[in-house]
């Protein structure tokens, strides 16, 4: 007799692998699944794969099987999801502080500091997260203005706010559903691990044209992304994946696309690993744990950091007009 359970991530492009591998369980446990077994195996672990993938990139299935006494195996497919908002706030409930490291980011902190009056040189920082950068730029003197989507980071962000008494307006909503209150004269506009939460090419396209509009001529858009090195096919299952492990992967093209027609020029890319490591404060790299591994590309490709077909870029745009 056995029981046991298997949890996998909802990436449907993966439905050959995921059908081989309760093939091989479950004959190792002695009950070999007929032809019609198969088929009803992968219809079940299909449709549940396409529901939670839909729902969320933070999905995955559970599959729990008994085997009893004799050839019988009964099996049941579970989805589950959470909502980004939800994943967050599941990290500041069980994740020890800080969640993104301690200092600002050392690419956007280089960009603010060109402003010779910080005063003059506001900020809109989507996804402020904790607050990491959005609090050091105002300490600096930036006005700043913070998009979040999850009301706890909002909340965090808030009181320290209130604490320093800072110039710090925070907004907690999806920037790409209502842009209502912003300025139209930012000149640097930064999204710091949000990108690689985006989950179409349209999402960049929405990026794209909300800087554009609401920033000053000569103004900056900066972010970081992962992005496909040459060689690399991105084909569903590996987009569908990267998406699982906070790494969405998009090619040159769809950045190019996003930005076509817009009066916005790529005036920088650089490495995320290499520039962080070379500009951190010293002691603040890696900023956690887990970044050195995630922006070399290593949480998607179980390979060496060179070797890795994909990689975190800074990538930074100026406003022309």
């Amino acid at each position: 007799m056995a029981t046991g359970e298997i949890r996998l991530p909802a990436v449907p492009g993966l439905i050959d692998e995921y059908v081989a591998m309760c093939e091989k369980i479950f004959s190792a446990l002695g009950r070999t699944f007929s032809d019609d077994d198969v088929v009803q195996l992968r219809k079940v672990l299909q449709g549940q794969l396409d529901g939670a993938y839909e729902a969320s990139q933070r999905s995955d299935i559970t599959i729990s099987f008994n085997a009893p006494v004799g050839t019988v195996l009964n099996y049941r497919v579970n989805p589950e999801w959470k909502t980004i908002e939800g994943t967050y706030e599941n990290w500041v409930a069980t994740r020890q502080p800080p969640l993104f490291g301690t200092e600002p980011d050392a690419r956007i902190w280089a960009l603010a500091n060109e402003a010779t009056d910080p005063g003059a040189f506001p900020v809109l920082d989507i996804g402020a997260g904790t607050g990491r950068n959005a609090l050091a730029l105002a300490r600096r003197g930036h006005p700043v203005d913070v998009v979040e989507v999850t009301a706890t980071f909002a909340d965090m962000i808030r009181t320290s706010v209130q604490q320093e008494s800072l110039n710090v307006r925070v907004f907690q909503r999806n920037v790409f559903t209502t842009s209502e209150g912003l300025r139209q004269d930012y000149r640097l506009i930064l999204l710091s691990e949000v990108v690689p939460e985006f989950r179409t090419p349209d999402d960049l396209r929405k990026m794209f044209e909300l800087a554009a509009n609401h920033l000053a001529p000569g103004g900056r858009l900066v972010f970081n992304t992962f992005l496909a090195k040459e060689g690399l096919v991105v084909d569903g299952a590996t987009r569908q994946l990267s998406e699982q492990v906070y790494s969405n992967l998009f090619t040159w093209d769809e950045m190019n696309l996003g930005a076509q027609g817009l009066p916005l020029v790529l005036v920088a890319d650089d490495s995320v690993h290499e520039y962080e490591q070379a500009n951190l404060p010293a002691g603040a790299w890696p900023p956690t744990g887990w970044y050195s591994g995630w922006v070399a590309g290593q949480d998607l490709y179980d390979l060496p950091r060179e070797q890795c077909p994909n990689e975190m870029r800074w990538l930074v745009y100026e406003k022309r007009g």
